[in-house]
């Protein structure tokens, strides 16, 4: 067994949900070093529902004058990239910028309750993290949470080449590189969380501009009708335009294909996001599918006149409202107007 020749440098904190960032953790850290967060608890979002989430969705940290980072489940172990004082935040908003201003400011945070319970473990210069965790004393961290960390570092999910975690919703271990039938593709596990990822594209946007894909939807997050705040959870694709907007697909438990299109009902994403059903229930969840939209139809219809161009494709998983699971694959997803076809994936 491996043994510290010198044990982390600790800090626990208590975050309230309704305190705004950021908050210091007293540590110093110095650009290169790594440092980890073992997080617990949960963020209300309502008096009335029993909505909310943990730290894999709202523990984030920076260090002032560097890039803000978020954790991919209750744990994370990070580079830092800027010498200065850790600083810990429950993210409730939007971002403004990569270094941390929200752009919502303070007030989401007054309808929030609940608290985040931190430990911030500082390694030393040479100490691989796997190692140390497994051999921190129950004094110094949880250990079922030192354990997860060290599994979730042995074991890391890999992210699809060419595609981001979209920073509006942070990072997760949701999207997962894989081949279907010899072919790429995207495995999507979403357990109570949520996260985006998107690639770039650049097509314009003319009335023969069509999206197609092929997907797997092997369990809905949720089992009621997405269009309510409370109830959207959801597994889609969409298309970001030029227009800062964008357009999504997916496969409702509950609600009409296209005819039950809606805007989002989430209040930051409402004049952003439109959300068409494309299939309904749970008849065949589990088989392959083979979808086409007309983008160019769709936009004009449920959004109104469309822009000039299409700047990106996302891939959408939430489930943290109902708690639930999400799975699904998504392969051979292609964009084509009139002049050129792109292959996405």
């Amino acid at each position: 067994m491996t043994r510290l020749t010198t044990a982390p440098e600790a800090a626990h904190l208590v975050l309230p949900g309704d305190r705004p960032p950021w908050t210091s953790t007293g540590l110093s850290v110095r650009r290169g070093e790594r440092v980890t967060l073992l997080g617990a608890g949960f963020i209300n979002w309502s008096d009335s529902h029993d909505v909310g989430a943990g730290p894999k969705y709202h523990l984030w940290g920076r260090v002032p004058g560097g890039t803000t980072f978020g954790c991919t489940q209750d744990t994370t172990t990070v580079v830092i990239d800027h010498d200065g004082v850790l600083e810990l935040c429950v993210y409730i908003g939007a971002w403004a910028d990569r270094y941390g201003t929200l752009a919502t400011g303070d007030g989401p945070y007054r309808r929030a309750s609940g608290a985040l319970e931190v430990t911030v473990l500082r390694w030393p210069a040479g100490t691989d993290p796997v190692d140390g965790l497994a051999v921190l004393g129950a004094d110094v961290a949880d250990p079922g949470l030192a354990a997860a960390e060290a599994a979730r570092l042995s074991d890391p999910v890999v992210p699809p080449a060419g595609w981001g975690y979209l920073r509006d919703i942070g990072p997760g271990d949701i999207y997962r590189h894989a081949r279907l039938d010899g072919r790429p593709a995207i495995d999507v596990v979403c357990d109570d969380d949520a996260g985006i990822i998107r690639t770039d594209v650049d097509l314009a946007l003319d009335p023969d501009t069509t999206i197609e894909w092929t997907w797997r939807v092997d369990a809905l997050p949720g089992s009621a009708a997405e269009n309510t705040v409370w109830t959207h959870d959801y597994l889609s694709i969409a298309v970001e335009f030029d227009s800062g907007r964008d357009l999504t697909w997916f496969w409702s438990s509950a609600l009409r294909p296209v005819e039950d299109t809606f805007d989002c009902p989430v209040r930051r994403w409402r004049e952003r996001e439109t959300h068409v059903p494309v299939r309904t229930g749970t008849a065949g969840l589990g088989r392959l599918h083979r979808e086409s939209r007309n983008v160019f139809d769709d936009h004009r219809r449920f959004m109104g006149d469309p822009p000039d161009r299409i700047v990106g494709v996302w891939l959408i998983a939430v489930s943290h409202f109902g708690h639930g699971v999400g799975r699904a694959t998504f392969t051979d997803i292609a964009l084509h107007n009139r002049d050129r076809r792109i292959p996405v994936l």
